[in-house]
């Protein structure tokens, strides 16, 4: 059976039949929603401003979003500085200690290796050299 409501048609197998208490409800929802639309639209404007504003703030004291690094960058570290803290690599890179971390986490079965001094490169499998036969 087909039902209609305020130009809608709607089944009632798939969605129920809306009584007159429901269609009330409905609207009240309806209503609140956009009123709420209305008051958040405002501050769309006023975090474009923080935004704008934050970025010229940075522009003009040299801050910035912290630099990009790979887990080649700290291998590269750890192989000049052996032992070194996630805080220390961090601090020496310039980047926040949680990018050091992360990478140092996954590498740890295959690239580095977490010891009582702190962290070291792990060692690798030795290759064979060229042309002779272990």
């Amino acid at each position: 059976m087909l039902s209609s409501f305020g130009g809608l048609v709607v089944s009632d197998r798939s969605r129920g039949v809306l009584g007159r208490a429901s269609r009330g409800v409905l609207a009240e929802i309806d209503n609140k929603l956009s009123a709420l639309e209305g008051e958040l639209s405002t501050y769309a404007g006023l975090l474009a401003e923080r935004d704008r504003l934050r970025a010229a703030r940075a522009a003009l004291t040299g801050e910035g979003p912290a630099p990009q690094i790979s887990q080649d960058d700290v291998a590269a570290y750890l192989a000049a500085h052996p032992g070194s803290r996630a805080g220390a690599i961090a601090k020496a890179l310039n980047v926040p200690l949680a990018r050091v971390s992360s990478h140092l986490y996954r590498g740890k079965r295959t690239r580095f290796v977490s010891r009582d001094d702190g962290w070291h490169l792990r060692e690798q499998p030795k290759q064979p050299a060229k042309g002779k036969k272990s």
